[in-house]
């Protein structure tokens, strides 16, 4: 029986990942898009990403892409930010169980499951 609730962490001030290490999947909560900044004519969020990404990879894990290099987004919360899913290095291909889902989704605030992909 999987537990209620997995362990969340935040990787900077605009991601929080939720992984599920028998699984070896997870998602990753981003920002609102409309809220990025320009700095310079440099994205904060896609600095923050960058720096998600490498927080990320010190762990064991990595975004998912699909075979065009998209990231494969889930959806959005009920505060908009989008749900990126993740996978441990050490993981098997395999898709997690349904319960593993439920409480994924549950801890993110998934509230839609159609976000067109984009590259990031």
């Amino acid at each position: 029986m999987r537990p209620a609730v997995l362990p969340s962490m935040s990787l900077d001030s605009f991601h929080t990942a939720h992984l599920d290490p028998a699984s070896g999947y997870g998602l990753v909560v981003c920002p609102r898009p409309e809220d990025d900044v320009l700095l310079d004519g440099s994205s904060l969020h896609v600095a923050a990403w960058d720096h998600a990404c490498q927080s990320l990879a010190s762990l064991g894990w990595a975004p998912v892409r699909d075979d065009a290099g998209f990231l494969s987004y889930l959806g959005a919360t009920v505060d908009g930010g989008l749900v990126v899913e993740a996978r441990s290095f050490r993981s098997p291909a395999q898709p997690p169980d349904g319960d593993t889902l439920r409480t994924l989704y549950a801890a993110t605030g998934l509230v839609t499951r159609a976000v067109r992909p984009r590259r990031g």
